[in-house]
């Protein structure tokens, strides 16, 4: 209290100044009707200023949670897609839920880095060990293959795109379903290299190349790209095959991390056949 009257007495003549200033403006808006119609204008127009902000605002993180809340809903549907689960049982009159298990996770997440420029790119996820990402597991997005997961920690993990030189996945043409191996190119994050293609394999601009399956990172049928040119090479048996990848890498913002949740069964399988 000592203190307000202490700045009161101190600042006296400014506080009458401005009160009277301000009767003045009151008395000048109520009395003059020229004054008082441009004070209600100019009221309503920085009032609709306001309200125009605050509504922007309010809709930007409105936004926010609806994505968040279409990103949640999109991983579950994803989790409940039939070609995540294999059959259970020899086939019967069972109904579906007990004739089939599921076979792939998908976990949802956000790119918070990456790199698009280098001959060994890499993408940074917001998830990690803790939200249940595991080395080795696919990771996609809405319109295709991204990568595989390289290292995790606690919370984050770090995947190797298909824009890096060591990454190389098995693929299918659609039309004949016959499978070469993709590799990028090391020149632009958009295209890559479709080898392993013989002759007589009917490929043309256009096709599109989805994953086989083969291994036990992707599922069946994730789009990787469209063959964008088609050529032979003299004393060659096989095409050289640009592709035009689905995913614009510049642009990944969301992520679905693919566990196969039966991957432990499978590579145990595999111990020992290549010794």
């Amino acid at each position: 209290m000592k203190g307000l009257l202490s700045f009161i007495l101190k600042h006296h003549f400014t506080l009458i100044f401005i009160i009277l200033q301000f009767i003045s403006f009151v008395l000048i808006v109520t009395y003059n009707h020229t004054q008082k119609e441009a004070f209600i204008n100019s009221s309503y127009y920085t009032s609709g200023i306001l309200n125009s902000k605050i509504t922007s605002i309010s809709s930007y993180f409105s936004l926010l949670e609806e994505n968040s809340r279409l990103i949640k809903e999109n991983t579950n549907l994803r989790n409940q897609f039939i070609k995540d689960y294999k059959n259970r049982h020899v086939p019967s009159k069972e109904i579906l839920d007990s004739l089939y298990f599921q076979n792939y996770k998908i976990l949802s997440g956000r790119v918070i880095q990456s790199s698009v420029f280098k001959t060994r790119n890499f993408i940074t996820l917001d998830i990690g060990r803790f939200q249940g990402v595991k080395k080795g597991s696919g990771v996609i997005c809405d319109d295709g293959v991204v990568g595989i997961v390289k290292n995790t920690s606690e919370n984050y993990s770090v995947v190797l795109p298909i824009i890096n030189s060591d990454f190389k996945v098995s693929c299918k043409i659609s039309g004949n379903d016959y499978y070469g191996s993709l590799r990028w190119d090391a020149k632009s994050y958009t295209s890559a290299i479709l080898e392993d293609i013989p002759f007589h394999v009917s490929v043309k601009k256009g096709d599109s190349l989805y994953t086989t399956g083969f291994s036990s990172i992707f599922p069946t049928g994730e789009l990787l790209g469209v063959v964008d040119k088609v050529e032979k090479n003299p004393g060659d048996n096989f095409y050289k095959i640009a592709v035009k990848l689905s995913v614009d890498f510049k642009q990944v913002r969301t992520v679905y991390v693919v566990d196969q949740l039966l991957k432990a069964e499978l590579d145990s399988l595999k111990v020992g056949i290549d010794d």
